[in-house]
């Protein structure tokens, strides 16, 4: 008896002692200064914590793809277009799977096939789970993935070679939407190329990202499968709620056409189809599942103009409530109860604005439907009456989904939404911080005390480091504080998981 009591006393001296040398000044290693209202108890609130961020505000991103599967059941997902991007093609979704922590995703790829003048390099281009945020589109963040890459059952993988990406994080834009309509560039900073890496086992590793362009150096592919795997544990849980379909044809109106500009001064008359929203109570954010266009009028490489015009593509749609939102190009989880202006219809301001309500849906603005096949005379101007007349003719279909999205994880931040609009230029103090900045925050509690600073938050000199606590752990998820907002919901990787509306 005597021996255990002992052993008890030993043990608890030693537990104390581990304490004490770990409740250490803050370093520069770990953020010092506020902590985060996500990261706290009820206790905590009592004392009149407040919610903080490392930026003044941050774009909205759409809900990736990853945090949907194994949520929103496979029927709503088939076919989605996962990304688009212009001169990268495109990826549609297959089928997906949530297993513990480890999601997998199959998708069928659509690359671009890339071509110089000279004709001395060539290769296929394509995407893969980020989305970029182009012009005054949204973007959506990706976490970290492996990717495996097949060509009718073999494994292509290593064939990619190179890869540039638009880094992950909380990082605001370095463009405004008018610079990246002119210098057809994304809004964030894109990475330089970079030299492939790969798992012991023969994957790709790709970085989390806002948008991959990836690289098949001397190859011209017309379609892949690839498939991603990332290791996630999930932050939010996704229900569906309901869903609407519509039926819609092709759009007919303004806008560019790119290289079929000459079917499009044939086509006459104006048509953009709007359906009114039957939003369920529950709702807060909606995805949209529409087929691709068959046809790629934007694709225009130096060597190689117009041969990807016979290759899929997405296509822009909108909700409409005091006008139109911004552009959407792919099926995203989207908050119903947050939109931005279009920036045509904006005028020259610092940042679009907001509005809340989702009175319509305008649907996808393309020139040639679904179901009608590529054809020479689009190019030429050519094409016969019984051609346009089933361009006008054909019908398409699409779902949108309404979900219910609900926070189950703690390690997040509330930050204030704004989107640039073309008179925003970036700030020499605007803070960006992706990835690999190496952002975060210490756990722990104050060993000295914390003092309350002007804004009401609580500020800490030390922490006590206990290695037995989970980051996963989240006792408590703290109520939306409308304060400020709209807001969004972030990770630390950059993924803008959950929205609040404006007060």
């Amino acid at each position: 008896m005597k021996h255990r009591y002992l052993l008890l006393v030993l043990g608890l001296l030693v537990l104390g002692l581990f304490m004490l040398l770990t409740c250490l000044p803050v370093r520069s290693t770990c953020a010092q200064g506020p902590l985060p209202l996500d990261r706290i108890g009820p206790s905590d609130l009592a004392e009149g914590v407040g919610s903080t961020a490392d930026l003044d505000w941050l774009e909205p991103r759409g809900l990736n793809i990853v945090d949907m599967v194994g949520f929103v059941p496979e029927e709503y997902l088939e076919e989605a277009i996962i990304t688009y991007t212009p001169g990268y093609g495109i990826l549609v979704y297959q089928a997906g799977t949530r297993v513990g922590d480890t999601v997998t995703i199959t998708a069928t790829v659509y690359p671009r096939y890339f071509k110089t003048s000279d004709g001395a390099w060539s290769g296929s281009l394509f995407g893969c789970l980020g989305q970029p945020a182009r012009i005054d589109q949204w973007g959506s963040v990706a976490p970290a993935t492996t990717m495996r890459l097949y060509y009718n059952g073999e494994d292509v993988t290593s064939q990619v070679n190179r890869y540039t990406y638009v880094p992950a994080g909380r990082i605001q834009p370095i463009r405004n939407p008018r610079q990246s309509e002119n210098e057809n560039q994304y809004r964030y900073w894109e990475t330089t190329l970079s030299d492939t890496e790969f798992t012991p086992d023969g994957a790709l590793s790709l970085p989390a990202n806002m948008g991959c362009e990836l690289i098949m150096s001397y190859k011209n592919y017309r379609q892949l499968t690839a498939v991603f795997v990332a290791q996630i544990w999930h932050q939010v849980s996704v229900e569906v709620v309901g869903s609407e379909t519509f039926t819609f044809h092709s759009y007919m109106g303004p806008g560019y056409a790119g290289v079929i500009a000459p079917l499009v001064g044939q086509l006459s008359g104006s048509r953009h189809e709007k359906f009114p929203l039957d939003v369920p109570a529950e709702a807060d954010y909606f995805l949209l599942n529409f087929p691709p266009m068959p046809v790629d009028p934007y694709t225009m490489f130096p060597g190689n103009p117009t041969g990807n015009v016979d290759r899929p593509v997405g296509g822009t749609y909108r909700i409409m409530s005091d006008g139109f939102s911004v552009d959407h190009v792919n099926t995203m989880g989207l908050p119903l109860y947050g939109h931005w202006k279009d920036m045509d219809q904006s005028g020259s301001v610092s940042y679009l604005p907001h509005f809340e309500w989702p009175s319509k849906l305008a649907s996808p603005e393309y020139f040639v439907p679904a179901g009608v096949e590529y054809d020479p005379c689009m190019l030429q101007g050519n094409c016969s009456e019984e051609l346009l007349q089933a361009i006008r003719d054909t019908t398409m279909t699409m779902r949108i989904v309404y979900l219910r999205v609900q926070r189950t994880g703690c390690v997040m931040d509330r930050i204030p939404l704004r989107m640039v609009g073309p008179a925003w230029s970036p700030s020499a103090a605007a803070s960006n911080r992706s990835l690999d900045d190496g952002i975060g925050f210490c756990w722990g509690s104050s060993s000295s005390g914390g003092t309350v600073n002007s804004a009401g938050t609580l500020t800490y000199s030390h922490y006590c480091y206990l290695p037995i606590i989970s980051h996963r752990f989240c006792a408590y998820i703290p109520p939306d504080d409308p304060t400020g907002c709209p807001c969004g919901w972030f990770t630390d990787d950059g993924r803008m998981v959950d929205f609040v509306p404006h007060p």
